[in-house]
């Protein structure tokens, strides 16, 4: 505030021990015309807990309203001693900061007076060496509750110019004071993100995703975390956290994402949530062990739709090291892979939508109308309206039926393989909404169940935002981690 500022003003923004019309009376206060504000060091507990509940009857919130007070308003307070009134040498006060908290000392230089004051702008918590100001406690544990991650926290107060504790320090309470409570933190958010996905399927059943992530890559890993999130409100409703030294995974990596994956459903299940419909990758190992246990047998199975153009991908790939006639086609056909399976997002036009995929054997040789046949019972034409007219001189690209390109797509498009993963695939959802969540675990505590846990506080949190309509993301952020961050692409860099 400006010098001109009314003192009034400043009450807004003070607690309400520094404000005249509040302040306790007590035997040392000294009444004087130039002293407003007084800080009194024995005041009467009993008088001020019958105002504060007065407060509360009244619905007045002034009591600990704001817990971070600005320095140059603190100092604005410290003009006059709080016993005596006599003006201060502001040299010679001691103001130290503890996280958000403040800690001032000064000697008053009256020496009728020769008091000296302590003043902490927050009450400490705990007991014996244990003690910590109250808003340092409280906030890193509001930010575990609610899932808010601590870097952005610190930003927060960057930008702000509040003074808050560092990012180590609001770890260590979350590990050490946070964590104790972490199982029924997360247990409650986790019973609530299943009512609310329950609730929005209206008694059919749920969809989910499902995807596993480990901590390294290969059979060097010794951890996984396993996620089930429901496709219609986004919220994961469930997770599993093993490790390869438990008994029936006996060391081998690659078995913790299907005993992980069946661990999730099932608890799920004894819960009485009822799952319809799965998506997932083409884990034959995740498949094959929850099609033998009858609690997870009735569960319709999807295939996540990034996994199974991935394989086409490759495999068009090997087909251009043979005939490299087809590496022109690659983008045109992916672009009529992806329109069809959009179009038809439904299970029930899944057959018309694959035969409208194939008949990209027909429309390359310049048919686009045929009879029906074996190949094409209830696709005869293409979909697709009048084509463009081409430049004067130029042809449209066309193969012959004869050819080794065409032959090569006939083979992969009506491959039993890829009939069976289209018709399964599904459009709902992909896996790539658990991949955001595993993102998350980057700026979660060092513990890999905590990760997990912290990790699904956060997510949860901001879709519930998302779908309360109280969040906006105004754009991208990053968060960087020293030591972990691998340059994907080396580029050659010529002289100069």
């Amino acid at each position: 505030l400006d010098e001109v500022g009314s003192w009034k003003q400043m009450d807004e923004v003070i607690p309400k021990r520094f404000k005249s019309d509040r302040s306790t009376a007590t035997m040392t206060t000294i009444q004087s015309e130039q002293s407003e504000y007084r800080y009194s060091q024995d005041s009467n507990q009993g008088e001020e807990d019958e105002e504060m509940e007065e407060e509360k009857e009244e619905g007045v919130k002034e009591l600990g309203r704001y817990a971070v007070i600005e320095d140059d308003c603190l100092k604005r307070l410290l003009k006059r001693c709080e016993e005596c009134g006599t003006v201060l040498d502001q040299s010679l006060i001691d103001m130290r900061k503890e996280g958000s908290a403040w800690a001032v000392a000064y000697h008053c230089i009256n020496h009728e007076c020769n008091a000296v004051v302590t003043i902490e702008t927050q009450k400490k918590v705990g007991k014996g060496r244990g003690q910590v100001y109250s808003f340092n406690h409280s906030l890193p544990i509001a930010a575990f509750i609610t899932g808010t991650p601590t870097p952005r926290l610190c930003d927060l107060g960057f930008l702000l110019k509040l003074d808050l504790p560092s990012d180590r320090t609001m770890r260590k309470t979350v590990r050490e004071i946070g964590s104790v409570s972490i199982e029924r933190v997360s247990d409650d958010w986790q019973e609530m993100a299943r009512e609310i996905a329950v609730d929005a399927s209206e008694g059919n059943g749920l969809e989910v995703s499902i995807d596993g992530q480990f901590d390294a890559p290969g059979h060097t890993a010794t951890n996984n975390k396993n996620t089930v999130i429901d496709c219609h409100t986004k919220l994961a409703i469930a997770s599993a956290v093993l490790h390869k030294g438990l008994a029936g995974i006996d060391g081998v990596s690659c078995r913790m994402e299907s005993v992980g994956t069946h661990q999730a459903l099932v608890e799920l299940i004894d819960n009485g949530v009822e799952i319809r419909r799965r998506v997932g990758d083409q884990n034959l190992m995740v498949n094959k062990i929850l099609r033998e246990d009858p609690k997870t047998a009735n569960i319709e199975m999807t295939l996540d739709w990034w996994h199974v153009q991935k394989s086409m991908r490759k495999e068009w790939w090997k087909m251009v090291k043979a005939n490299p006639g087809l590496a022109p086609f690659y983008r045109m056909f992916f672009n009529h892979l992806f329109h069809v399976h959009k179009k038809y997002p439904k299970k029930e036009d899944r057959p018309r939508a694959l035969e409208v995929v194939q008949s990209f054997v027909m429309h390359i040789q310049g048919k686009h109308k045929w009879a029906k046949s074996e190949e094409f019972k209830l696709v005869t034409k293409c979909e697709h309206g009048k084509l463009k007219r081409m430049k004067k001189g130029e042809k449209r690209p066309t193969w012959k039926a004869s050819s080794k390109e065409l032959e090569a797509v006939r083979e992969m498009l009506f491959a039993p393989k890829f009939v069976k993963a289209f018709l399964s695939a599904a459009s709902l959802i992909d896996t790539a909404i658990n991949e955001s969540f595993h993102s998350l675990s980057l700026i979660a505590p060092h513990y890999y169940t905590l990760k997990t846990k912290v990790s699904i506080l956060h997510y949860n949190s901001l879709v519930l935002d998302d779908l309360l309509g109280t969040r906006g993301e105004i754009g991208n952020t990053i968060a960087s981690r020293k030591g972990r961050l691998v340059a994907a692409i080396k580029r050659k860099r010529g002289k100069g």
